[in-house]
Formats: structure tokens, C-alpha cells, sequence
């Protein structure tokens, strides 16, 4: 099997390396380079990435009590939830007690109102519930007792509905369903129960039952306009790119149905193997970055997983 390294058109690493992006770099070494969490270089971009933008954008704006605003959820994308969601995304440190803190006031808003009548009901709405679950774990809280209520309403929004949703006319969504297994897998060992595990295998099943490069709307009518571009970041949605990181987490992507998403993936790069990307919603983020840079850094964990070098 030929090494990911050699798929590519050029040698995207320096660039991803440089250390005017710090957040970038740290997880080029952490996810790329596979360096241990005791390596000098590693720890300063860590440290540098929670002191530089975009984190410390987000962090900056965060209030004392932890939260990012009155509401959690709006308006999009700079409410509590996106800004959480977007910690994950920049890899910034779930250990940090603003981020945990951040996490610890999500638990808190989400159960006073998960029993109250309307959006948060029976079931859907599974981009939200797996993202909180993404984020919660991310802060160190994968085993709270607190959050168990989270883990069997996606599984039985997989089981029992399909991530169907009420926004989306109480039809599967695709969009739900990976936002549902990337939650999971987030999950430590010790919290995955074997009804997580089948979720696990059956939310699999499901998206690749897709022609994925060729697109999934949440309707599974026409594609999203965004699926068949590299995004990012996202925040509810899901692009081939997205699916693909989800099923490198569950370690799927050797499974034949993913060849075509790969082979369109690596379709996208440029000659000097870097992906362009597109950044649909910056002007609604306090937080810039450079898009192509994130692309490129998942595309590489995303071919890393799919075709490991050898030794």
C-alpha cells in the first residue's frame, strides 16, 4: 500500500509547520508527526496556540462565569455552543480551566432544559447533541454521570430514528448522523458501552451506505451546496471532508465504500499539495483563520489514517 506522503503533489508539512500559526503547528506535530506530549516543540505550540488567534480570540471574549453571552446557542456562530465547538476545532487545551469552565456551564444550561417542551424534545437535532458531546469530552467530562442522559439520547437517535429530525421534514439526515458518531467517538474507553459501540458500527453502516463524494443532502435530495467543497469550519453541517474525519475516527476508511471520497479528496490538491478551501461563514466569527491551512492539516490526518506509512 503506497504511503499517504506519497499521494501527494508536493510537501505541504513546512508550511504547516510555520510558527506564525501556532494552532496549526501543534497539531501538525501532534497529529502528523505523532510527537509525544513531552516533546519541546510540541508543548511550545501548545502554549503559544492558547495565547495566539484564534483561541485567544475566543477565550478573551469569554465571560467570568464561563459563558459567551446570555444565550448559549445564538446568535450563530459566536454563542456559547460555537465558540465550544470551535475550541475543538483549533485544538485548543481541554484542560484549560477556561475551556472546562466553558464546558461546565454547557452541562449545566443543557439540563435545566433538555425536559422542557420544544426543539431539545423526543428526538433530532442530532448535529447539536453530538457536538455538545464533542466538546464535553474535549474538557475532560466523557465520564461525568452528568452527561450519560446525552450519550443514550444519540444512541437512540440512531437506533430508533436514524437522526431523523424535525427540521429537517422527520427525515434521516446526514448531516445529524455524522455529527452523532463524531460525539461518540469522542467518548473514553471506559465510557464506551456496547450500545455505544453498535451505534458506533450502525452510524457507520449508514454513511457509507452514501455515494459520499458524489453528495448527501440532509433531505437526501439535491446535495448541499457545501458538500461537495472543503469547508471550514462548520459548525451543524457536513461536507465530504467532515464524513471522512469521521470515519478515520472509527476506523472505517478502509472500507472499499470510502474509496471514491478519498480519491475525489485527493482530486482537490494543488500542485504543491495544499487544499484551497472555503470559509462560508468568517464574516459571522469573531475568530479569523486561514482556511486552506485547517483544510490541508484534516486532509493529511484524513490520508494519514486511510493509508498508513510503513514501520
Amino acid at each position: 500500500m503506497a504511503s499517504w506522503r506519497a499521494l501527494l503533489r508536493g510537501d505541504p508539512l513546512p508550511w504547516l509547520l510555520e510558527r506564525r500559526d501556532a494552532a496549526v503547528r501543534a497539531g501538525t506535530l501532534e497529529l502528523i508527526e505523532d510527537r509525544s506530549g513531552r516533546d519541546p516543540e510540541l508543548r511550545d505550540a501548545k502554549a503559544r496556540a492558547m495565547s495566539s488567534p484564534p483561541i485567544s480570540t475566543i477565550l478573551k471574549r469569554q465571560y467570568a462565569d464561563g459563558t459567551w453571552g446570555e444565550d448559549y446557542y445564538s446568535p450563530k456562530y459566536t454563542g456559547s455552543h460555537w465558540e465550544m465547538l470551535l475550541l475543538v476545532e483549533y485544538g485548543a487545551d481541554g484542560s484549560d480551566p477556561r475551556v472546562r469552565r466553558g464546558a461546565r456551564q454547557m452541562i449545566e444550561t443543557v439540563l435545566s432544559k433538555h425536559e422542557t417542551p420544544g426543539w431539545m424534545g423526543d428526538h433530532g437535532v442530532s448535529c447539536f447533541f453530538g457536538n455538545l458531546l464533542r466538546y464535553l469530552c474535549h474538557a475532560g467530562f466523557g465520564s461525568d454521570e452528568r452527561i450519560e442522559w446525552i450519550v443514550a439520547r444519540l444512541v437512540r437517535d440512531s437506533k430508533v430514528y436514524e437522526s431523523a429530525c424535525s427540521i429537517n421534514a422527520d427525515l434521516p439526515c446526514a448531516w445529524g448522523y455524522a455529527r452523532l458518531l463524531w460525539g461518540l467517538a469522542g467518548l473514553p474507553a471506559q465510557s464506551r458501552t456496547r450500545e455505544v459501540e453498535r451505534t458506533l458500527r450502525r452510524g457507520t453502516e449508514w454513511l457509507l451506505s452514501y455515494k459520499l463524494e458524489r453528495g448527501a443532502y440532509p433531505t437526501g435530495t439535491d446535495p448541499s451546496h457545501l458538500w461537495r467543497s472543503a469547508n471550514f469550519p462548520l459548525f451543524y453541517q457536513a461536507d465530504v471532508l467532515f464524513v471522512l474525519r469521521v470515519l478515520a475516527e472509527v476506523e472505517a476508511l478502509s472500507d472499499p465504500r470510502a474509496a471514491g471520497a478519498i480519491a475525489w479528496l485527493l482530486s482537490r490538491q494543488d500542485e504543491r499539495g495544499r487544499w484551497p478551501g472555503r470559509a462560508p461563514f468568517l464574516d459571522r466569527m469573531p475568530a479569523k483563520s486561514d482556511p486552506d491551512k485547517w483544510i490541508t492539516l484534516q486532509v493529511a490526518q484524513v490520508l494519514k489514517s486511510a493509508f498508513p506509512e510503513d514501520g
